[in-house]
């Protein structure tokens, strides 16, 4: 690989995630569509040393102008003013090829999903990962409609903004899998996809397609935007875990504490979640929450008493409900999104 070819690979798992303020407790993370041009994409402000008190819990469900944005360019100056003039084409080796208007596909049922979604991008203890409610019709109704040929293996996704992806044509059949147009109970906003989206639980934000123009049925693999540039064919979901309380390099007043975090294995589910506050010579359970969905993060809980006085490091690992569990070779985002433990260090007073 030449040095340019790399240095692009490089820039590129900066980009991929664009976060909007998480919350107060967050990390100071501020971004817009407009610093993203002007090349300055993520600001990072240091965080003050003072007495940290528990928190209250993050929102089970992002608010929609606190959920991470991810895209190649902001939305599409082609996007129309009212969703009505919108049509998405369904084409390929299909027995029926489909034009649908907007205002037919939000007539027809729709359904409610909810899904957490994860940036490939999103490093160890990262923030671009939000929870969400989405509203739209199972995928798999127009894709049947559309009677694809049945040597047909792969569904390329084409936005406005001229990305595009793939995924697999049984990725289509997942019971969660959805053509979107609505979020948290209103219809979908520009940055997250407006008027239409894809998405498919168990796979990075990467796959799932916004501003949706175009589904393209095809026999044969289709290599997108990212994969150009060396990024994974797959994009399905590792385990992430996330500490939230405390947040690194923070003081703690008393002794007594409760450890909180979230956890997520796409549509694997969360089977246990274990800290570890001796240098990760022994590992304890936390409580988990019960999920919202099957598709949904996990919040958990863990109550400690430090010992005594002086620095901790705490860590934290999780496993899906298969089993898997959350690897610690400290992988970087590219080219199939991080892996690795999230530790912070905190000084008890």
């Amino acid at each position: 690989m030449t040095r340019s070819a790399f240095l692009r690979i490089m820039l590129a798992s900066l980009t991929l995630c664009l976060v909007a303020p998480f919350s107060s407790l967050a990390r100071p993370w501020k971004s817009t569509h407009s610093q993203a041009r002007r090349g300055s994409v993520l600001h990072v402000s240091g965080m003050t040393p003072d007495i940290a008190r528990p928190p209250g819990k993050l929102p089970p469900i992002t608010p929609v102008t606190q959920f991470y944005v991810e895209d190649i360019s902001g939305p599409p100056d082609s996007l129309p003013r009212e969703a009505s003039s919108w049509t998405l084409r369904i084409a390929g080796d299909i027995a029926r090829p489909q034009s649908l208007d907007y205002d037919d596909i939000v007539k027809r049922p729709s359904v409610t999903r909810i899904i957490t979604l994860n940036c490939i991008g999103n490093p160890i203890g990262g923030y671009a990962i939000g929870n969400a409610k989405w509203t739209g019709l199972p995928l798999a109704q127009l894709i049947e409609e559309a009677d694809p040929d049945f040597l047909a293996d792969t569904m390329v996704l084409k936005g406005a903004d001229g990305y595009h992806d793939s995924l697999p044509l049984r990725a289509a059949k997942h019971p969660g899998a959805l053509l979107v147009h609505g979020m948290n109970g209103k219809p979908l906003t520009r940055d997250h996809g407006f008027p239409l989206r894809v998405l498919v639980p168990g796979y990075y934000g990467i796959k799932q397609v916004k501003w949706l123009k175009e589904i393209r049925i095809q026999n044969g693999p289709h290599k997108g935007y990212w994969q150009k540039l060396n990024w994974t064919q797959s994009g399905k979901v590792k385990i992430f875990s996330r500490i939230d309380h405390p947040q690194q390099g923070q003081w703690l007043e008393a002794r007594r504490t409760t450890l909180r975090g979230v956890a997520f294995a796409g549509d694997r589910g969360i089977q246990y979640v274990q800290v570890s506050l001796d240098g990760e010579k022994s590992w304890s359970l936390a409580k988990l929450d019960k999920p919202l969905s099957p598709y949904s993060w996990v919040f958990w809980s863990y109550p400690v008493t430090f010992p005594r006085s002086g620095r901790y490091r705490i860590a934290v690992r999780a496993a899906d409900q298969f089993s898997g569990i959350q690897r610690d070779d400290h992988r970087n985002p590219f080219p199939a999104g991080v892996s690795g433990i999230h530790r912070v260090d905190v000084n008890v007073m």
